[in-house]
């Protein structure tokens, strides 16, 4: 399946940007569901991330991956095919995530398992990043962050959703809200999709903390 050049700038910026407007609000939005696994030994396996995207850039790119369909391939093989694409421009971005242990900034491991799905006129991409390297165990400083560096994508937790902990009892996920600077709000919006912020890692400015907690 060829993509289009337009097909593959959304591909690339994993399928959201927009041009901003003049109001005050971000390019585009995604309702953020993580899952922290823990293996038998008390270690954290894999974070697990499903992004709802918006309905319409959900529209945009379904629209986009249906025109590039042609006699032999199906809806679900295009989504197949557009998400292990997406998952490999995102990987220069850290799958738009940051990892942090003990104060310090972590590595963000290779990401697998990309699922690209349609629901409720929604597009929903799904990944995990393995985490059995990095040696955190329960009780261990762990927060992360998901935005985009260079946009201002609204990436938050599904406020109808719970970051889900698995095989850990006694461990949650608190969330902390970001508090942005109203001029860096106003600046952001005015970015086009072509632009590249000075402001290094813009989005990191709109991002909740997530800090796992544990008895």
């Amino acid at each position: 399946m060829r993509l289009r050049p337009s097909l593959m700038r959304l591909l690339l910026l994993a399928g959201l940007l927009i041009p901003a407007g003049a109001l005050a609000h971000p390019h585009a939005w995604i309702d953020l569901r993580v899952g922290l696994i823990f293996s038998d030994d008390g270690e954290l396996e894999r974070m697990e991330q499903a992004w709802l995207i918006d309905p319409t850039y959900s529209h945009m790119l379904l629209e986009d991956l249906t025109h590039e369909l042609d006699g032999g391939t199906g809806i679900d093989a295009a989504l197949e095919h557009a998400a292990e694409r997406m998952l490999e421009n995102l990987a220069a971005y850290d799958y738009f995530t940051e990892l942090r242990g003990d104060g310090q900034q972590l590595e963000v491991p290779q990401a697998r398992n990309a699922r690209l799905t349609l629901e409720d006129q929604r597009l929903h991409l799904r990944f995990e990043l393995p985490l059995d390297e990095l040696g955190i165990a329960a009780g261990d400083p762990f927060n992360y962050r998901v935005f985009d560096p260079e946009y201002w994508i609204e990436i938050l937790h599904d406020p109808d959703d719970i970051v889900f902990v698995e095989n850990q009892t006694g461990c949650k996920v608190a969330i902390t809200e970001a508090r942005p600077d109203p001029q860096l709000i106003r600046y952001a919006a005015t970015l086009e999709r072509q632009d590249r912020s000075p402001v290094d890692n813009l989005g990191r400015h709109f991002a909740e903390t997530a800090k796992l907690e544990c008895d």
